[in-house]
C-alpha cells in the first residue's frame, strides 16, 4: 500500500515568524467522530504496494496486482476485458476466521459499472475520469459489489455505491482537508451515507497519508471495511 505522503504549513506568528508544518488530514464528517475514535492504518512490512495492513479488529492481506481467478467477480465475463488496473486481497479479523475475499479493476467502463448496480443504471456519465468497480464477498458468501465513478473532469473525486442485498450505500469522495478551505488537487478520502439514516454519514475513509477509518459498529461495517481497503490499495494510474 503506497499513498503520497502530505502536508501543509503553519505560519505561526510570535516574537518572530516561525514556520510549522503537520500532516494533512482529510476533514472528517463530524457526526463521525463524536461517536466513534478513528482506526489507524498500520503496516505489518516497511515497504511495497503488497505489504499487508491492519486498522482496528481488520487485516488486509495476500494482496496481488490482477486476480488468480478469471471468474472472480462472478456477474461480469471477465475473460473478454481486461482492466488497466486490477488487483485482489484478503480482509481477515480475529486469528485463523474467514476473509473477505475481494477483486477490484480500475479504469472500467460505464456498461460494466452499470452492469453492477441493481437499477442497472448511473445517474451520471463516466467521463474522462477515474473509475473502480469491486466484488467484495463476506466470509458467508454474501456478495457486496463497490462502483465508482468520476463524472467529467478527470480530477474529480469519485463517487458511487457499495450495493448489498438488502442495502445501498452511497459513496462520495472528498477533496477536503481539515483546517482549511482549499481543496487538494485529489481526493483525501471517501464518505460512506444512507438515505433515511438519522445522521446520513456511517462512515469514512481518509486514503492519504497513514491512512484513517471511522467505521462505527454496525451490521454494514465489515463490508465498509472492505471498500475501505480497496479504497487504500488504490491508485490513480493515470496520473503517474
Amino acid at each position: 500500500m503506497a499513498r503520497r505522503c502530505l502536508a501543509f504549513c503553519l505560519v505561526l506568528l510570535f516574537a518572530a515568524t516561525v514556520s510549522a508544518c503537520r500532516e494533512a488530514q482529510m476533514a472528517a464528517p463530524v457526526e463521525l467522530a463524536a461517536v466513534t475514535q478513528p482506526w489507524e492504518v498500520e503496516q505489518t512490512r516497511v515497504t511495497g504496494w503488497d505489504a499487508p495492513f491492519t486498522f482496528g479488529p481488520y487485516t488486509v492481506k495476500d494482496i496481488k496486482r490482477g486476480w488468480t481467478e478469471s471468474t472472480a467477480w462472478g456477474f461480469i465475463s471477465y475473460e473478454s476485458y481486461r482492466a488497466d488496473q486490477s488487483y485482489e486481497y484478503l480482509l481477515a479479523t480475529g486469528q485463523g476466521g474467514k476473509a473477505w475475499r475481494c477483486n477490484c479493476a480500475a479504469k472500467v467502463n460505464q456498461q460494466i459499472l452499470e452492469s453492477m448496480v441493481g437499477g442497472g443504471k448511473l445517474t451520471w456519465e463516466v467521463g474522462a475520469g477515474q473509475s473502480l468497480a469491486c466484488s467484495l464477498r463476506s466470509p458467508k458468501g454474501i456478495l457486496w459489489r463497490l462502483a465508482l465513478a468520476a463524472g467529467g473532469a478527470s480530477n474529480a473525486p469519485m463517487r458511487g455505491v457499495l450495493e448489498g442485498p438488502k442495502l445501498t450505500i452511497q459513496v462520495q469522495g472528498t477533496d477536503k482537508l481539515e483546517g482549511t478551505t482549499i481543496p487538494l488537487s485529489e481526493p483525501t478520502g471517501y464518505v460512506f451515507s444512507v438515505a433515511g439514516q438519522l445522521s446520513g454519514t456511517v462512515g469514512a475513509v481518509q486514503v492519504i497519508n497513514n491512512g484513517l477509518l471511522w467505521l462505527p459498529d454496525s451490521p454494514q461495517q465489515g463490508a465498509m471495511a472492505a471498500a475501505s481497503a480497496a479504497l487504500l490499495l488504490y491508485q490513480d494510474i493515470s496520473r503517474k
